[in-house]
C-alpha cells in the first residue's frame, strides 16, 4: 500500500514538473502568426478578393489564436465604387475583416488627405502613417496616427508604416509633408519598445536599401510590402532580407509564422512565410453578401447605355502609358472643347480600365466609371511655350516603367525620341500646325490634379489660373459621359499627335 502511494506521489510530482516546464516554455516562447494583405481597390469581378481574404483569415484564426492581421492600404481608390463614395465601402469591408492596423499607401490619397481623415473616423481599426505630417500644422493628419501597439493573448506587436517619397511625384500631396523615413522609423521604434512592444513590424511602400540593415540590426523584426507593378520593374539588383515579406502577385496574401521569446538577445526565431493565392480560396458567404450589397447600390445607375464603340479600342495600361491612345484622344478632346482652350493635357494614369473593346461594344455609365474612376475636375491655366516643353519632357520621362504621367493631348502634336536621355526627348511641339514659341502664352485645359503638381507636373503649380465658373460644376468623367451620350457612335482614332521617333524607325 505504501509503495503504491509513494509511486503515485512520484508520478504526480513528475507530471507537475512537466506541466510547469511546458507552461514556462509557453510563456517564454510563443508562436505568432501574421496575415498581410494590401493593394485591393476592387471589390467585385476578377479583382474582387475581399470575400476570399475573409476565408483565409477565418481559417488562420481558427488554427491559431495568436494571429494578427495587418493591411497595407493601397485600396481606397481608384475603383468604380470609390469614384462615388471615396473609399467608404473599403473601410466597411475592412471593419468586418478586423485588421489590427492598416498602413497608408499613395492610393489612400486618391481623394486627398481630407477624405482619408474622414475614412479614418469610419474605421474601427487604427490607420498608421509614420512619416506623414499635415503640411499646415506640422502634426499627424487628422484621424491618422504615427504608430500603434496591438496585443493578443500576451503578445504585443508595434506597427509602423512609411510611404515612399517618390510617390510625391505620382499623387497630389500638397496638403502633407513627408519626414525622413529612416529617422521616423527609429523614433517610432524607440517609443514602441519603451511602451512594451515585443515585436516591431514595418509596412512600407517603394524601396529603401536601409531596411535590410534595420532588420539585420534587429531595430525592426519584420517588414511587409507589396508591389503590384513587380512585372514592370527590374528588381534583380535589389537585396531583400529573409524577414522582408514581399508580395509580388496581385492575388497574393502573406501568412507569416515565427516564434517570439521574452529572453534576450535572441527574441525571434523559426521565421518563415508563404504567399498564398487568394484566387484558390472560396468566398466567405457573409462578406460576399456584403460586397454584393455595395455593388447593387450602383447597378441601376451604372447599367445605363450611353453609346457604342464603332471601332476596336484599347485602354490597356502599358499602351495608354507609353503611346498615343484613341480613347485618350477622345478624353483630351472632350476636356479641351468643354474648357474652350487651345490645348489640353490629361495624365494617362487617370485612364484605369486596362481593357480591350471590340467594335460594337456598348458603352455604359459603368464603362466610364471604370475607365475614369478619379473625381477630377478641369483647370484652365495660362502656360508659356517654354513651360509646355518642360511639361512634355516630364510626360515622356518614365516610359520604361509605364508611369501615369505620360500625357494624352489635344490641340497639339509632339515628336519625341525615347532613345534620348530624360530631359532631352522632346524634339518638336506644334499647335495648330505651327511651332510653339517659347515666350508665347497658351490656354491649357488640364485637371486640378496636375495643376496641383501631381504625376511630376510641378511646373504647373505656379501657372496663372483663368476664371471659368462652368468648369467647377462638372467632373472630367461627367464631361466625357455627356459627349458620348451626344455622339452616340464613337470612332476614336490615333491621328499622329504623339510620335516617337524610335517607334517610327523600328517600323521600317
Amino acid at each position: 500500500m505504501k509503495k503504491g502511494i509513494i509511486l503515485r506521489l512520484i508520478v504526480s510530482i513528475l507530471m507537475t514538473l512537466v506541466c510547469v516546464n511546458v507552461s514556462a516554455r509557453e510563456i517564454n516562447h510563443r508562436t505568432v502568426n501574421i496575415v498581410f494583405a494590401s493593394e485591393m481597390p476592387e471589390i467585385h469581378g476578377n479583382k474582387g478578393r475581399y470575400a476570399k481574404l475573409a476565408t483565409v483569415l477565418k481559417k488562420q484564426r481558427q488554427a491559431d489564436r495568436n494571429t494578427f492581421f495587418f493591411f497595407g492600404g493601397g485600396s481606397l481608390g481608384p475603383s468604380i465604387l470609390s469614384s462615388f463614395d471615396k473609399g467608404s465601402h473599403i473601410i466597411d469591408l475592412l471593419n468586418t475583416l478586423e485588421p489590427d492596423a492598416m498602413g497608408v499607401s499613395k492610393r489612400e490619397f486618391s481623394f486627398y488627405s481630407k477624405n482619408l481623415s474622414l475614412r479614418a473616423y469610419d474605421a474601427t481599426f487604427p490607420i498608421v502613417a509614420t512619416n506623414v505630417i499635415d503640411a499646415n500644422t506640422g502634426k499627424d493628419l487628422d484621424g491618422i496616427i504615427n504608430s500603434t501597439i496591438t496585443e493578443q493573448h500576451g503578445v504585443t506587436i508595434g506597427f509602423i508604416s512609411i510611404i515612399d517619397s517618390a510617390d510625391l511625384e505620382d499623387y497630389t500631396f500638397s496638403q502633407i509633408s513627408l519626414i525622413d523615413p529612416q529617422r521616423a522609423i527609429k523614433q517610432a521604434v524607440k517609443e514602441l519598445r519603451e511602451a512594451g512592444a515585443q515585436l516591431l513590424v514595418l509596412h512600407y511602400t517603394g524601396y529603401y536599401p536601409f531596411i535590410n540593415q534595420l532588420l539585420n540590426d534587429d531595430v525592426i523584426d519584420v517588414s511587409l510590402h507589396k508591389d503590384e507593378s513587380y512585372q514592370d520593374v527590374d528588381y534583380s539588383s535589389r537585396e531583400y532580407s529573409e524577414r522582408d515579406v514581399f508580395i509580388k502577385s496581385p492575388s497574393g496574401v502573406a501568412v507569416i509564422s515565427l516564434t517570439i521569446s521574452n529572453k534576450s538577445p535572441s527574441h525571434l526565431s523559426n521565421f518563415s512565410y508563404v504567399i498564398k493565392d487568394l484566387d484558390k480560396y472560396e468566398q466567405d458567404k457573409g462578406v460576399a453578401k456584403q460586397v454584393a450589397d455595395h455593388v447593387d447600390r450602383l447597378k441601376s445607375i451604372l447599367a445605363v447605355e450611353i453609346g457604342k464603340f464603332t471601332v476596336p479600342v484599347t485602354t490597356k495600361r502599358t499602351i495608354v502609358r507609353s503611346s498615343e491612345n484613341a480613347f485618350g484622344n477622345y478624353v483630351a478632346d472632350s476636356v479641351r472643347e468643354f474648357a474652350d482652350a487651345q490645348i489640353s493635357i490629361i495624365n494617362s494614369g487617370s485612364i484605369r480600365g486596362d481593357l480591350n473593346y471590340d467594335a460594337g461594344s456598348v458603352i455604359t455609365r459603368e464603362t466610364i466609371a471604370n475607365e475614369l474612376p478619379y473625381r477630377g475636375m478641369i483647370a484652365l491655366v495660362e502656360i508659356s511655350g517654354a513651360t509646355l516643353f518642360e511639361a512634355m519632357e516630364n510626360a515622356v520621362s518614365a516610359l520604361d516603367v509605364y508611369k501615369g504621367r505620360f500625357a494624352q493631348i489635344s490641340g497639339m502634336s509632339i515628336v519625341f525620341d525615347s532613345r534620348e536621355p530624360v530631359g532631352q526627348r522632346i524634339k518638336s511641339i506644334k499647335i495648330n500646325g505651327q511651332d510653339i514659341k517659347l515666350t508665347q502664352m497658351y490656354r491649357l485645359a488640364t485637371t486640378d490634379y496636375l495643376v496641383s503638381g501631381g504625376d511630376g507636373y510641378t511646373m504647373f503649380k505656379d501657372l496663372k489660373k483663368l476664371g471659368a465658373k462652368h468648369l467647377a460644376i462638372r467632373l472630367v468623367s461627367d464631361i466625357v459621359t455627356d459627349n458620348i451620350a451626344r455622339d452616340k457612335m464613337l470612332f476614336p482614332r490615333v491621328d499622329g499627335r504623339l510620335v516617337d521617333i524610335k517607334a517610327k524607325i523600328n517600323e521600317r
